[in-house]
């Protein structure tokens, strides 16, 4: 291997810092240019969403794992996610020749966590991207532009007026698939049907696209473009907000490969070179959650709070309304806890999300008063509960057999909720592996999915986890990627010889040779002879 025996190159405290509060760390590969001109050439022809490509883009270009192997890029993912991390089975090569810019967003978080209201995606880093440029990327390449914090704010105004447009989408989608049957990406006629539907409801509602737009202008004034020379990549928290920050205005393509990759367990102590100092005071509204993610990666108590007003907790602002929260939470007295609790019911999505991250904060204050209205929820409620407490993580253990019984919900979104949160919560307990076994043959995709993301995260904790092995290789060809991914993950974590042989008898059958003929000549040599003995003279 190109870097064999070098260590990771771990990040310092201000570089740990600075992920922490912007989400993201930019830095510059070792690899030489050529090394990466190889890699820009060997991107051209694939597809960026098709099966050469895509999901399938190691196996297309081997050559990538140099990178990935990089002491530089081991070193910062080792100190943002845990020496154990490991790489997810998603990863996308962004192709732009030419274009125009991409809207902001935050990636879809069924490769991480499902955000209960679709408003609450989990702070804590339990998942981060990596961007790498091949090519110099200047401005006018057309870079990846991301909103440096924004990976902390719900956007609870812009997430609302667009949760109109998307509830309308998929009931038109509904619509055109009763009328023109499954695969309307493959059906022209369907996708124009889809299409008049969405372009008559943008005619009828002016109005609410206009506030869309006006909602978008600060995250665009917002936004930074990452620009570098070839072999520049940058670690980026999962749920930040970013976008294609401009056209490509060059005749040459930009490509932007990106990775994603998974925690492995909970922090227990630094996994970054840390010098033992506190974090430093700021003129920041989000300080109080920098503080907190701070102690959270370090597995430390917060430090002391600093004040807040009652009345930021229900403000617009929501900076304000957040580090308000996490004071709340981080104080964890009788007075502050009922502020969260009485905001955590709430009728309003936006009011209970801010309310949740302070439940989080006050790590086990808030377990028994969760425990107590987990045993009268509905379905709906249950969910947010089971949701906060699997944030939580291990410090939540008391309520473990609640959300173990949870894992035979009669509703399926509790169950997916209880599956996961048992991922986090079990963690340096040991379990009985029943549970999670059955909820392996759950009717429900995404129990499944769940669950196998669980036997991941708790491999060294699991009571006979061989019992698990038939199930997760049944998994192995279940119809949805992200059932297959985890389940392949799982097998590998399991400390057993039997999950060991099943994995490596799958990745034996699966894998793909990424050259035409493997064996061959180096491209323009001549091929080689057999040579004939010849017989005794």
């Amino acid at each position: 291997m190109f870097f064999k025996g070098q260590k990771p190159e771990l990040l310092d405290d201000a570089a740990m810092q600075r992920f922490i509060a912007e989400g993201c760390i930019t830095l510059q590969s070792d690899l030489p240019r050529d090394y990466h001109a190889g890699i820009f050439a060997a991107l051209d022809g694939l597809q960026e969403g098709g099966p050469l490509g895509h999901n399938n883009l190691l196996p297309c270009v081997p050559e990538l794992a140099r990178l990935l192997d990089e002491p530089k890029v081991r070193g910062a993912l080792a100190s943002i996610l845990g020496a154990n991390y490991y790489l997810h089975f998603h990863r996308h090569d962004h192709f732009q020749y030419p274009g125009a810019a991409q809207p902001l967003h935050k990636d879809g978080d069924s490769h991480s966590h499902y955000a209960v209201d679709g408003l609450r995606r989990m702070h804590r880093t339990r998942f981060a991207m990596l961007f790498y440029y091949p090519q110099d990327t200047p401005l006018e390449k057309g870079p990846t532009g991301i909103v440096p914090g924004s990976h902390y704010l719900p956007r609870r105004a812009l997430e609302a007026a667009r949760q109109e447009v998307h509830e309308f989408h998929r009931r038109c989608w509904q619509e055109v698939e009763a009328e023109f049957g499954k695969g309307i990406h493959a059906n022209q006629e369907a996708q124009r049907a889809l299409q008049r539907r969405m372009d008559q409801f943008r005619a009828d509602n002016p109005a609410l696209f206009q506030a869309i737009e006006q909602l978008e202008e600060p995250w665009q004034a917002a936004r930074v473009p990452l620009v570098g020379d070839a072999g520049t990549f940058s670690i980026v928290h999962f749920d930040i907000v970013h976008g294609r920050y401009g056209a490509n205005a060059t005749d040459l393509p930009r490509h932007m490969v990106k990775f994603l990759f998974v925690r492995d367990r909970e922090p227990r102590q630094p996994s970054w070179q840390h010098d033992g100092q506190p974090w430093p005071e700021a003129d920041d509204a989000l300080l109080p959650v920098w503080q907190s993610m701070w102690a959270w990666h370090g597995g430390w108590p917060s430090s002391a709070p600093r004040p807040f007003r009652v009345a930021d907790l229900d403000g617009e602002d929501e900076q304000v309304a957040l580090a308000a929260a996490y004071t709340c939470g981080r104080v964890a007295s009788g007075e502050t806890m009922q502020l969260l609790y009485d905001r955590f019911q709430s009728e309003n999505a936006a009011t209970r999300t801010i309310a949740a991250y302070g439940l989080v904060a006050s790590h086990r204050m808030a377990v028994p008063w969760l425990m107590e209205m987990l045993s009268t929820a509905d379905a709906e409620f249950a969910v947010r509960i089971i949701d906060v407490l699997g944030d939580i993580g291990p410090e939540a253990v008391d309520a473990l057999p609640d959300i173990i019984a949870a894992i035979e919900h009669e509703d399926a979104n509790v169950r997916r909720y209880a599956a996961e949160a048992v991922g986090t919560v079990a963690q340096g307990q040991r379990i009985d592996s029943a549970p999670l076994a059955m909820a392996l043959t759950d009717e429900d995709a995404l129990v499944r999915r769940n669950a196998a993301l669980a036997v991941a995260r708790l491999a060294p904790d699991l009571a006979d986890s061989d019992a698990l092995v038939a199930k997760l290789c049944e998994n192995l060809q279940h119809w949805h990627h992200h059932v297959r991914g985890w389940a392949i993950e799982a097998l590998q974590r399991l400390q057993s010889p039997k999950a060991t042989q099943a994995a490596l008898r799958y990745l034996a059958t699966t894998r793909w040779d990424a050259a035409p003929k493997s064996g061959d000549v180096l491209p323009g040599a001549k091929s080689p002879r057999t040579v004939v003995a010849q017989p005794p003279a």
